[in-house]
């Protein structure tokens, strides 16, 4: 088995593989039809084989019932199901086989790195994930489950912008602070960091897991079937839009008029249904003009990061705005980052969070002959310790990153409101964007007189923004585990003391404790949809799957 580690941007849409070369310099390891991406999409054959990627893709037009894409959307998710034309399919759909989104995306893992293998000769299996920014634990954890479920060893999940800034900047020996813009086909997340030499400090994180390229995609498509139906004279009663075929021939037709709209100023597209033919056509300009809500989404979800980090640290200012995500492509994005006074920069968009988790990865095994090496090697020079190389300029060793929460954490309280009935809601002990590791306390009091038992349980935030609403927050630790039994008749107001401990890696433990009797309990967040035992079965299942790009 290879000492090296592949680095894996698993994306919504697209997904790359990079790795360190003999060299200590990152590159994209290209697919066995010579592309650096590879299309996150599955088909389920019935010959009982899974196709991955370009050809998958092909396939889903013309039997999208037994194809999977934009399953990043839904890690970590229960009961997930899938939108096809319209109508909601289960995973149990899928040739008859129930899949999870974890073992799905699994499917994808495995036949990357054997792809990767194949091409460079090697037998590697250990790797590091990207994932977004604002994946809350449940999501990170997931993804890990699912490299699991695909045979991998999983040297490290690391957010996507802090494996950019890894691969923009690990040449970079000044201190700068940089804005990551990363518009991908599914997510969008935008973080500030700073960054020198072998050190990544994330100062703030912000973004929308829902928002990406596909939702450009929809927009455009809904465009071009309202202006075929106009010039068809086509109404309700002879509605293209139920027609399998139709549709999934636009979807290709959009996909391409998408890329057409980058480079020039419309795209013309010709579209059949029944004995309708015409040609349809899309200005630049209106495609921009449909799509500005989504636009105004990034825009304001940009400026609230920034305020957001010099709540942090008054007087911030950023050095350097970088554009990552394929979706970033668009030229409408650089335009209203400008317009909102970003100077922004390009990147090699796709491929710079592979390379820097491949970075990453590399920097988390022993290297021969560390102790040796002088501290101050660069990336042409190392000291004289045997076949042993620094790592692509910041030094032999790992990449330090000091990260931030994600999601805000709370404990469920109960309060009385005005009409005097008892209510729940969540108390936010920490906040997202505080910087981990960290410690929050707080002290609470018993409800009612004579209560002899006291649950805590804690949750973590659903969306954008905090809500003591527990309906829109997400359990994280909850039930028997996190309740303290046999207790002395309590007198309301007694107090229950909680501390909450968050680590490096963002794995959450609850402490609580009554301090009249000492009793208590500690419970560490366990936030995975699927337990050990469903990885196990999963990890067996797929195991005996054939896979083919």
């Amino acid at each position: 088995m290879s000492d090296k580690v592949y680095g894996i941007d698993l994306g919504t849409t697209y997904s790359a593989v990079a790795l360190v070369n003999d060299d200590g310099i990152p590159e994209i390891v290209k697919n066995f039809v010579g592309e650096d991406t590879t299309p996150s999409v599955v088909f389920f054959d019935e010959d009982g084989t899974v196709v991955i990627g370009s050809q998958a893709k092909q396939t889903q037009v013309s039997d999208p019932e037994n194809a999977c894409s934009l399953i990043k959307r839904h890690m970590g998710e229960e009961g997930f199901e899938q939108t096809i034309l319209g109508r909601r399919y289960s995973a149990a759909d899928l040739r008859g086989q129930e899949y999870t989104p974890e073992s799905i995306s699994a499917l994808i893992l495995k036949e990357l790195v054997s792809d990767a293998n194949s091409q460079n000769n090697l037998d590697i299996n250990k790797v590091v994930i990207t994932v977004p920014a604002y994946f809350g634990t449940q999501e990170r954890q997931a993804t890990k489950q699912a490299g699991e479920i695909a045979g991998l060893e999983v040297v490290g999940i690391i957010p996507e912008p802090v494996a950019a800034a890894i691969s923009l900047c690990a040449r970079q020996e000044q201190d700068q602070t940089l804005l990551i813009f990363d518009l991908g086909g599914g997510t969008f997340d935008t973080t500030i960091l700073k960054s020198c030499a072998g050190q990544v400090e994330v100062v703030a994180i912000d973004g929308n897991r829902l928002l990406g390229g596909a939702d450009w995609d929809q927009c455009l498509e809904d465009m071009f079937l309202d202006r075929f139906k106009e010039q068809a004279g086509l109404d309700d009663d002879n509605d293209p839009s139920f027609d399998e075929d139709f549709m999934t021939e636009l979807r290709v037709e959009v996909e391409d008029a998408k890329k057409t709209l980058t480079q020039r100023a419309s795209a013309n597209i010709l579209l059949r249904y029944q004995d309708k033919k015409e040609h349809v056509k899309v200005t630049r300009e209106e495609f921009e003009e449909a799509t500005s809500h989504l636009v105004a989404q990034t825009i304001e979800i940009t400026r609230r990061v920034i305020e957001t980090a010099q709540d942090k640290f008054p007087g911030l200012t950023v050095d350097r705005y970088l554009l990552v995500g394929g979706s970033s492509r668009m030229p409408m994005i650089r335009t209203a980052l400008a317009e909102a006074g970003f100077n922004t920069e390009n990147t090699d968009f796709d491929l710079s969070v592979a390379k820097g988790a491949a970075i990453f990865g590399q920097g988390e095994l022993p290297v021969p002959g560390f102790a040796e090496m002088s501290a101050g090697a660069t990336d042409s020079a190392s000291a004289d310790s045997g076949d042993s190389k620094p790592m692509f300029g910041i030094g032999p060793g790992r990449t330090v990153v000091t990260n931030v929460l994600s999601r805000g954490l709370g404990v469920r309280l109960v309060r009385e409101n005005d009409k005097g009935e008892f209510e729940e809601y969540v108390n936010f002990l920490a906040h997202a964007n505080e910087t981990l590791p960290l410690v929050a306390s707080l002290t609470g009091g018993i409800v009612e007189d004579g209560q002899s038992s006291v649950e805590v349980s804690l949750f973590e935030q659903g969306g954008e923004v905090e809500s003591e609403d527990t309906r829109d927050n997400k359990a994280m630790i909850s039930g028997p585990s996190t309740t303290i039994e046999g207790l002395p008749p309590m007198r309301r107001g007694d107090p229950i003391e909680v501390t909450l401990e968050v680590s490096e890696e963002g794995v959450a433990t609850l402490l609580v404790v009554e301090p009249t009797t000492g009793r208590s309990f500690r419970a560490e967040a366990a936030v995975s949809v699927l337990s050990q035992e469903d990885v196990k079965k999963a990890k067996k299942q797929i195991a005996q799957i054939m896979t083919r790009s």
